[in-house]
């Protein structure tokens, strides 16, 4: 028997278990962008998870789970955004945030662009660029970023070396790991702050960790 569809409602009750505290319209806008995201994603490759209900879990509430951080960013860059998640999960929990979405696929930068639109989310900015070369083409973004963010990119050091340029002093560096990732107490300029595990329930329970590393001042 197919489970129902979580709505708004549902998706405030089942964030506030992993620590998350949304309000219903900030919990419909978020399942707006992943119901539009889900419908590109037939025609261009956004995410392997087809079912909605695993869709949210994996995608809404591991990304919500960023509330259990503590953190309250203004200026947030999630990297490698892919199709867009954690960063709208980011927008979400911190509405009065600039959020920017950043990946070198522009055909995806699009599409999230699109879905961003369908879901009205417009304190979210997108950006095709390769993390790479951004802190040579945009000096603007230089030390831009009081949180940078990243999930299933790359290593942690990887990671902290794409980051650190633009991150302030005194910055976060938020990444969503697999259970077995091995997370360092030191990533060059950054050192760990917390290191957070966590659940998601069905239907795709899994055992997830969200390390923090700052930089330092």
């Amino acid at each position: 028997m197919t489970s129902p569809a979580t709505t708004a409602k549902d998706l405030v009750e089942r964030a506030k278990q992993l620590g998350a505290e949304i309000d219903e319209p900030r919990a419909a806008r978020l399942l707006a962008y992943l119901d539009a995201m889900l419908a590109l994603n037939e025609q261009i490759n956004l995410t392997a998870v087809r079912d909605r209900e695993a869709a949210v879990v994996l995608h809404a509430l591991d990304g919500l789970a960023f509330a259990r951080t503590g953190l309250r960013p203004q200026h947030a860059l999630d990297l490698g955004t892919g199709n867009g998640f954690p960063g709208v999960c980011i927008a979400t929990l911190h509405p009065q945030a600039s959020v920017m979405l950043m990946d070198r696929t522009g055909k995806k930068v699009r599409a999230v662009g699109s879905c961003l639109v369908t879901a009205k989310m417009d304190q979210v900015e997108t950006l095709t660029l390769d993390a790479q070369q951004a802190p040579g083409l945009r000096k603007d973004l230089r030390h831009a970023f009081d949180l940078v963010t990243a999930r299933a990119v790359g290593k942690p050091e990887l990671m902290a070396e794409l980051a650190d340029p633009l991150l302030r002093p005194g910055g976060s560096l938020a990444l969503w790991l697999d259970a077995e990732t091995e997370a360092p107490e030191r990533l060059g300029s950054l050192s760990r702050q917390a290191l957070l595990h966590y659940t998601l329930p069905e239907p795709a329970t899994r055992t997830r960790q969200l390390g923090v590393w700052s930089k330092r001042k």
